[in-house]
C-alpha cells in the first residue's frame, strides 16, 4: 500500500544534553511520519539515544518498551564524536525536513543555512520568563495546568501516567511540519511543550476567562467521578443536559428530588448524589454498567487494563493492536482507503 509521505525522507535529530520530555516529543512526531511511509533518519548523539535505556524495560531481553514503540519504522543513525560535520554531510543529501531541539546549536545553525522544513522542539515559550524548576515532565505537567486538574485538593498533586506533557508536542511539531511540507514558504516553526500542553487544557484557560477562577481538583466534589463497581471501577461521566436521563438508569427516587433540578445545586450536592451512585455501581459489573448506560445513550466508561484491550472487540475490529516483531503494539488510529498503518521495528544503519 502506498502511504501518505511515501517518498520524504525526515531527519529526526537527537540533542547530546536534550531533556527527556522534549526528546520523547521529537520521537513521537518523527514516529507519526515514519509509520505514514516517511523515510525518517533518527540520528543519535554519541551514546546513543537515553531512552533506550528508559523503563519500562522488556522481560525477553531488557530492552526498553518505550524506545521501541517511539522508533518504530524508522532507520537509527549513531552519530560519531565529530557530530557537526557528519550532520552537515548528511544534510548534503537529499532531505526534505527536519526536526531538531531546542539548545542543539549544530543543528540549528546547519539547518538555518538551508531551505529545509524544519522544527524546532522547546520546553518553554520564547516570551515566558525562565522558572527556577529545570524542565521535565512533571514541570510540563505543572505549567500546563494539568497536575491541578486530576485528584484532590486537599491532597499533593497527582502525575499522570505516561508522558502527556510530551505526547501533545510531539503531535503539534508533526502538524506544523506537515504544514511546511504541503504549503511551500511557509516559515520554520517553533513548538513548546507548555504551549501544546495548554492547548490540551483549554478548558483552564477559557474557565479562568469565563468565571475569574480557572477550574482545580475538586477530588470527592467533583462532577464527574471514577468508583468502584462490582468487578473493577467505571467513569461515571455524562452530558450536563442528560441528568434525567442517569436518574432514569439508576432508577433510584432519591435522584428524582427536586434539589437537584439544575446544574449549580447538583454541583453543591455532589455528595448527595453519589451517596446514591455509589452503592448502585457496587452491585453490578463494568459489562453491565457499561450495556445498560449505552441503551439510553450515556456515555459511562469503563476502566480497562492493557490486557484487557488486547480482547477488546472494537480493538480487534479496527485491526488497532497489531504483532511487530512479536511485540503487541498500537498502530496510528488512521484509516487510509480503509486500511491502517502497521508499524515496522527500527532499521540500525552506521554513520556516513
Amino acid at each position: 500500500m502506498t502511504r501518505p509521505l511515501d517518498g520524504t525522507t525526515i531527519l529526526e535529530i537527537d540533542g547530546p544534553n536534550t531533556p527527556l520530555c522534549i526528546r520523547l516529543a521529537t520521537s513521537m512526531a518523527a514516529k507519526i511520519a515514519a509509520d505514514l511511509g516517511a523515510r525518517v533518519l533518527k540520528l543519535e548523539p554519541p551514546g546513543g539515544d537515553e531512552v533506550r535505556a528508559a523503563p519500562p524495560l522488556l522481560p525477553a531481553d531488557g530492552s526498553s518498551a518505550l524506545f521501541q514503540f517511539l522508533n518504530t519504522s524508522k532507520r537509527a543513525i549513531a552519530l560519531p564524536a565529530d557530530r557537526r560535520s557528519a550532520l552537515d554531510a548528511l544534510l548534503g543529501g537529499r532531505i526534505d525536513a527536519a526536526l531538531y531541539e531546542e539548545g542543539d546549536s549544530d543543528a540549528a545553525a546547519l539547518l538555518a543555512a538551508r531551505n529545509i522544513a524544519r522544527v524546532e522542539i522547546a520546553g518553554w515559550p520564547e516570551s515566558m520568563p525562565r522558572p527556577h524548576a529545570p524542565l521535565s515532565g512533571f514541570t510540563v505537567l505543572a505549567l500546563g495546568g494539568l497536575l491541578d486538574m486530576v485528584g484532590d485538593a486537599e491532597r499533593e498533586p497527582l502525575r499522570l501516567g505516561g508522558h502527556q506533557g510530551s505526547y501533545p508536542g510531539g503531535l503539534a511539531a508533526f502538524t506544523a511540519l506537515m504544514a511546511q511540507l504541503a504549503a511551500k514558504g511557509v516559515p520554520p516553526a517553533r513548538v513548546s511543550l507548555v504551549e501544546a500542553l495548554l492547548w490540551v487544557n483549554w478548558k483552564a484557560a477559557s474557565g479562568a476567562h469565563a468565571d475569574g477562577k480557572a477550574p482545580t481538583r475538586d477530588g470527592a466534589r467533583s462532577e464527574f467521578q471514577v468508583v468502584p463497581c462490582a468487578d473493577g471501577h467505571v467513569a461515571l461521566v455524562y452530558g450536563v443536559t442528560q441528568f434525567d436521563a442517569v436518574a432514569a438508569l439508576v432508577g433510584d427516587a432519591r435522584l428524582n428530588d427536586p434539589r437537584f433540578a439544575t446544574r449549580p445545586e447538583r454541583r453543591r450536592l455532589i455528595g448527595d448524589i453519589y451517596a446514591v451512585m455509589r452503592p448502585w455501581c457496587a452491585t453490578r459489573t463494568r459489562a453491565e454498567i457499561y450495556a445498560a448506560a449505552q441503551g439510553r445513550g450515556i456515555p459511562f466508561g469503563t476502566v480497562v487494563t492493557p490486557f484487557e484491550l488486547l480482547g477488546d472487540p472494537q480493538m480487534i475490529d479496527r485491526g488497532f493492536i497489531v504483532d511487530m516483531a512479536g511485540l503487541k503494539m498500537p498502530r496510528l488510529p488512521v484509516l487510509w482507503n480503509g486500511s491502517g498503518f502497521a508499524p515496522s521495528p527500527l532499521l540500525e544503519e552506521r554513520a556516513p
